[in-house]
């Protein structure tokens, strides 16, 4: 999708659609006084309130240069944020691209209300929009013409400065493009969406933003002793890949941090297999690797003054003859021996080699897994927000703060030593699941210890991965979880 700015009036902007943002209650909503002629009698009748999630599609008649207005409730002023913005603007996008418009306008100054920060709201707005509007049609080919797209987003003020729209609103399409990349990846079909792809991925952001890329193969990952990845990856027949991205690499003075992702390309449960209904689903187990892969490509193009280093062990988690079992007792990268109970937890596994990699050759000042690790999160917090676990308030204060301006719900969860009672083995160092106990807690644990004590967080996205139906800018399918949060968190840094 374009996207633009423009300093223009509402009334002399030649556009199919524009969306207003009006609050509640919207009959008092100076901002509409000037349009009495359009909206009056859509507010007397009480039709529309203002209040959130309500929208109104009113036709101009030929009143002002602007064929038609959506109205989007916003609700209260005083309770007025900027993901109030990004959500009626998500919901408002489907109703816009569904008129078959190509190109839609939202006039800024109808939503940078209750003092809001007209680059962040901007941001805001282009973010709703091009989420909200997403649809994954990749693969289909019958009857294309059904799906409605936008082709045009123009953002337009009368009184703001164009420079100071257009700063929010690269930005915003920068990091609402990432997203809808992770939904892409996440939501791809295992026999597309392979580790070969996502390393194609990897090396497609080298050649157009300059980040650094290396890929080991089987071959190479054994040479460096990645045994703990290695054994999911012995059931499959599909080359596994050890993608690393850097951005920043050559920067002087600047501090690192690490991305890690989860990226099993299909989970089957390996020979602990999973039951058959809603394996399907289990494309979507490499949502960890599809968020960094994503960032790491926003983070370039807004070139955030940090050295970001994303690493993403993919591989597919399968039954056969050459499959590791429950029993067998694994030799990590950092030494420890781990004694495997089910292959269904191969997450983990994958996870703590790269762990130790990161740490032992980057020595990050801090480091964020990305992972859908258990089912037992999504029964903790349903689909509504990531749990996570930390082993440092530094790390803690980093994400509660870019939660807050992205929008991505978190919700720490603990990580105490009283849980390593459940890891404990008779013949190795440690199992690496806990049984069904605090199964969340337990899995974190165990990723704790290949940290090597770096000020680390360990994100759970397995319960925000998938939105069951449309709703605010997340169309139903992959959420994209935590790329915009992760980049808030560097970007803020």
């Amino acid at each position: 999708m374009k996207v633009d700015v423009k300093r223009i009036s509402l009334k002399e902007n030649d556009l199919p659609l524009v969306i207003l943002g009006v609050l509640e209650e919207a009959k008092e909503d100076i901002m509409l006084k000037g349009l009495n002629e359009i909206v009056g009698e859509i507010l007397e009748l009480g039709d529309f309130k203002g209040k959130t999630g309500q929208m109104s599609l009113v036709y101009t008649q030929g009143s002002i240069a602007t064929k038609r207005l959506l109205l989007v409730g916003l609700g209260k002023e005083e309770k007025l944020t900027v993901e109030t913005v990004r959500k009626a603007l998500g919901n408002s996008s489907r109703k816009a691209r569904d008129l078959d418009v190509k190109k839609v306008g939202v006039n800024l100054d109808f939503f940078s209300r209750n003092k809001l920060d007209i680059v962040e709201t901007t941001e805001a707005i282009v973010q709703g929009v091009v989420m909200g509007s997403f649809q994954n049609i990749t693969y289909k080919t019958e009857k294309l013409e059904k799906y409605k797209k936008l082709d045009e987003l123009q953002v337009f003020s009368e009184t703001v400065e164009e420079d100071i729209m257009k700063k929010g609103a690269e930005s915003g399409k920068i990091i609402a493009d990432s997203v809808n990349l992770c939904r892409t990846l996440a939501w791809g079909p295992a026999n597309y969406i392979t580790p070969t792809k996502l390393a194609d991925e990897a090396l497609r952001m080298e050649k157009e933003t300059g980040i650094k890329t290396t890929i080991f193969d089987r071959e190479k990952t054994k040479e460096i002793g990645l045994t703990s990845f290695l054994a999911v990856a012995r059931g499959t027949k599909e080359p596994p890949k050890f993608i690393i991205m850097e951005h920043g690499a050559d920067k002087q003075g600047v501090e690192t941090v690490a991305l890690i992702g989860k990226a099993i390309t299909f989970d089957s449960g390996g020979i602990s297999i999973k039951p058959g209904q809603n394996m399907e689903k289990m494309k979507a187990d490499m949502t960890g690797g599809a968020v960094v892969i994503a960032a790491m490509e926003a983070i370039a193009k807004l070139d955030i003054n940090l050295h970001v280093v994303g690493i993403v062990p993919a591989t597919d988690n399968m039954p056969s003859g050459t499959a590791y079992h429950p029993g067998d007792i694994i030799t990590s990268y950092s030494g420890h021996t781990i004694e495997v109970i089910n292959t269904d937890a191969e997450g983990r596994m994958v996870l703590n080699d790269a762990l130790t990699y990161a740490a032992k050759h980057y020595e990050p000042k801090a480091m964020f897994d990305f992972a859908t690790l258990t089912g037992a999160m999504m029964i903790a917090l349903g689909e509504h927000a990531v749990g996570y676990f930390s082993n440092h308030d530094f790390v803690v204060d980093k994400l509660e703060e870019a939660s807050k301006s992205s929008g991505d719900k978190i919700w720490r969860m603990p990580l105490w030593e009283d849980y390593d009672e459940q890891l404990k083995s008779d013949l190795a160092d440690f199992k690496h699941t806990g049984g069904r106990p605090g199964g969340s807690i337990t899995a974190a644990r165990f990723l704790s210890k290949f940290t090597m004590d770096v000020p680390w967080a360990h994100l759970d996205i397995a319960g925000a991965m998938e939105q069951s139906s449309d709703k605010d800018y997340n169309p139903k399918g992959s959420k994209g979880p935590a790329v915009r949060l992760i980049i808030d968190v560097l970007r803020n840094w």
